[in-house]
């Protein structure tokens, strides 16, 4: 399953996460942003976590650098639903993979994604 776009997230989010952290991160969002050609994916940290508040992840505390990691819309199917699904493997696998990163990113309480104006996908909980 795209192999190479793994890889390149991979190292992105390793890189993104090899950087210190404020203090007081409990959780971690992936955004995603679509565009006519690409979905663009930025990081960020929370410094709450609350399972019934679908609005936890937007007071955000950190925010990976620009620029967003980008994924070809032709790379992960056709339509929103095909890209924010095959995105959400991706970072799923990264997750129980041994990435310097997802140990960090499992240090918290919860991991999530989705869309900037929609609702979020919980992809990995301590609880």
């Amino acid at each position: 399953m795209h192999d190479a776009l793994f890889a390149d997230l991979a190292a992105w989010t390793d890189a993104v996460l090899s950087a210190p952290l404020p203090e007081g991160v409990a959780a971690f969002h992936f955004n995603l942003y679509d565009s006519s050609t690409t979905y663009d994916i930025e990081l960020i940290g929370a410094p709450t976590y609350d399972a019934e508040d679908p609005d936890w992840a937007c007071d955000d505390i950190f925010m990976s650098p620009h620029p967003r990691f980008e994924v070809e819309s032709e790379a992960v199917g056709p339509g929103w639903e095909a890209g924010l699904q095959s995105i959400a493997q991706m970072v799923l696998r990264y997750l129980n993979s041994a990435h310097p990163g997802a140990l960090r990113l499992k240090a918290s309480r919860a991991v999530s994604l989705g869309f900037v104006d929609g609702d979020l996908q919980l992809v990995w909980s301590a609880n």
